[in-house]
């Protein structure tokens, strides 16, 4: 990959209001804490919309790992005691946030079959 740091990639308030509290269709984003959408692994209580924003930057500024897969670029940092995933996709010559969530962490919990299941951190996932 020719790139190191995706810092010029914007981070814009619909990305957020997405990551936080996601699409009216119930399934696409949504990760804030208490959410409890299925699937959806969800950002430690004591984040809120700002240490989202500062954590999706600060994956940008310094992704720890890049890989691509099926034409997304995916990064991944530890940001505090959490792994945070963002993937990108490319338009054309611009790139976009697609997506943005925790893996694993402290704090951090799985919505699955109406059970939230803890997510402890892992740095194996870190690992290229």
């Amino acid at each position: 990959m020719a790139f190191e740091s995706f810092a010029h990639v914007p981070v814009t308030e619909e990305l957020i209001w997405h990551v936080w509290d996601g699409e009216k269709n119930g399934r696409d984003g949504g990760h804030r804490y208490g959410l409890g959408r299925e699937g959806k692994t969800e950002f430690p209580e004591e984040w809120d919309r700002e240490k989202v924003r500062q954590s999706i930057e600060e994956v940008l500024h310094k992704p720890q790992v890049i890989r691509e897969n099926k034409g997304f670029i995916i990064c991944l940092r530890q940001v505090g005691m959490v792994v945070v995933v963002v993937r990108l996709f490319r338009s054309n010559k611009h790139i976009y946030v697609q997506k943005a969530f925790p893996l694993c962490g402290v704090g951090v919990f799985q919505n699955l079959n109406g059970q939230r299941i803890q997510r402890p951190l892992d740095l194996s996932t870190l690992e290229a």
